[in-house]
């Protein structure tokens, strides 16, 4: 199963990964905040078909498995663009494996949001290289409607067996893939908050109801943003004199309230998103309805969800009551929670986070000094591609 290996002091890492480090995805944010401070050499080897920003520190290498083809990558006929992946396949797995070698690379870390994990895999057998599976969406959510998906979550398993090592972003989901895959020990590795958190809540001026979302608004969020507006508009009339608005940071919402005026700032550097903290009231945590999305909520954690619970402002959270998220917050008391698209709940849920925010911040903060603290993660993280023994509690 999990083979044994040498401590990474003088050794280099490859990353194997559909996204670079300066990408906007929880996974670059994720990546970011583990290398950021890498204790030996790296190589990001970032697999998209887009060319990936200038990573903002370290070595990353663009390889494509195919040619990005601009406008036609966003319509109807991007769909047949994988089969020129699969026929470059051969060509891409050669470059794969030349890249990892002539990096002089002693493991491999990759995350299977794609076919390069088993691709980073095969190098790994063929050379002998400890592999690292670090794994923060289940492909059936990520890859839905590839051809390909039921071979490819076979060779997940596979993977899961026979890893080196084994990362999960959640509880739920290493349980999960335990249950499906066999039981084998797993680290809890996501993105992580500074030592140095909140001691109490943020002070919240009286009349005043700021409701703040960060991050990309997915169309499955639509219908929690029609019921956000409607339930804004009616928390304004039945407060005539609080001032109640949104603001979204790197959003534009489906639908805006019709007396609550709302506020679109653009993506910004993460410190720029910890000063939005400083104006407003209630943090606006929603995760989509149905069994669509399962694959997604039951298992995922946002990375939004860790800046959201060391900010000393309450969570509003609005989602399914069976979500991985839900359940780790209900755990500690860290959030109000609103499990229906129904606009009188989520306006009395608003109103409950602003009058219970001293236990709901005193919860989430517990929370992000159990779970999130990023020296934490970066310390379990690095054990764990080390090889030196960590404390398993997950076997």
């Amino acid at each position: 199963m999990g083979r044994t290996h040498q401590s990474a002091a003088g050794s280099l890492i490859a990353f194997v990964q559909p996204f670079g480090l300066r990408d906007s995805s929880g996974g670059g944010r994720i990546l970011r905040a583990l290398l950021q401070e890498a204790p030996v050499p790296f190589l990001s080897i970032c697999t998209s078909v887009r060319p990936p920003a200038p990573p903002p520190f370290g070595r990353e290498v663009h390889l494509p498995p195919r040619p990005y083809f601009g406008r036609i990558e966003a319509t109807r006929f991007a769909r047949y663009l994988r089969w020129i992946a699969e026929w470059r396949r051969p060509a891409f797995e050669r470059a794969l494996e030349r890249t990892i070698l002539e990096a002089g690379a002693t493991a491999i870390h990759a995350i299977p949001h794609g076919e390069a994990f088993w691709q980073a895999f095969q190098v790994a057998q063929r050379h002998g290289l400890p592999y690292f599976l670090n794994v923060h969406d289940d492909m059936r959510y990520n890859l839905a409607g590839h051809p390909k998906l039921d071979v490819l979550m076979d060779r997940l398993a596979h993977v899961w067996q026979r890893a080196t090592g084994r990362i999960v972003i959640s509880e739920a989901m290493g349980e999960a893939y335990c249950r499906w895959f066999g039981r084998l020990p797993y680290e809890i590795i996501t993105d992580g908050l500074p030592d140095e958190l909140p001691e109490a809540p943020r002070p919240r001026p009286e009349g005043r109801a700021v409701v703040y979302f960060m991050g990309a608004l997915h169309l499955s969020y639509h219908p929690n943003f029609r019921v956000l507006a409607e339930a804004l508009d009616r928390l304004q009339a039945r407060r005539p004199d609080w001032k109640v608005s949104f603001v979204t940071r790197g959003s534009r919402p489906p639908v805006r309230p019709r007396t609550a005026p709302v506020q679109e700032l653009p993506y910004a550097p993460e410190a720029e998103v910890a000063r939005d903290l400083d104006r407003v009231d209630v943090l606006y945590m929603p995760l989509p309805f149905g069994e669509q999305y399962s694959w997604f909520t039951r298992y995922s954690l946002s990375t939004k969800l860790v800046t959201y619970l060391g900010s000393g402002l309450p969570i509003l959270y609005h989602g399914p009551e069976d979500a991985a998220a839900a359940q780790l917050l209900a755990r500690y008391g860290a959030a109000v929670q609103v499990h229906e698209l129904e606009p009188d709940a989520l306006c009395r849920g608003i109103e409950q986070a602003l009058e219970a925010r001293d236990e709901l911040v005193a919860g989430a903060l517990k929370l992000a000094r159990a779970r999130f603290r990023l020296s934490d993660q970066r310390a379990r993280f690095w054990s764990l591609l080390a090889g030196q023994e960590i404390t398993a509690t997950n076997v």
